[in-house]
């Protein structure tokens, strides 16, 4: 929601340094840094041990992104068209989504990915020393 159509009682100073956690472009990109990151210096350092840290920052990222519909719309708003308050569609049916919340809630389904992947490398990451 555009803020020109907000209370300007629902906006907060910091929205701007919050909003960005919503953004799965972002978060995606913050993810696959930080894993090649992770494999880059234990491959460095020769030290796999290295890399479960790194998948212990991916499953932040994960949940961050998990949680994203939570303050997709900033500080003091979450954004209810993710939860699905009933209305009517097009069709005169009972719609409980928005576009705008099925837009957002996508990050779920990414946010639990990447909170899958990152346990199995924050619990077994350095076991890939067994494998090279």
């Amino acid at each position: 929601m555009n803020n020109q159509y907000r209370s300007k009682h629902d906006i907060h100073p910091l929205d701007p340094y919050i909003k960005w956690l919503a953004n799965r472009k972002i978060m995606l990109s913050a993810w696959v840094i930080t894993i090649l990151v992770g494999i880059w210096l234990s491959h460095y350092f020769n030290q796999w041990s290295l890399l479960p840290r790194f998948g212990c920052i991916g499953i932040m990222i994960g949940t961050l992104l998990t949680l994203s519909p939570l303050f997709s719309e900033g500080i003091y708003l979450s954004n209810a068209e993710a939860f699905g308050f009933a209305g009517s569609d097009e069709d005169g049916k009972v719609a409980v989504t928005s576009e705008e919340g099925r837009n957002v809630s996508i990050n779920i389904l990414w946010g639990v990915i990447l909170i899958i992947v990152s346990s199995a490398i924050n619990g077994f990451g350095d076991l890939i020393e067994l494998w090279i």
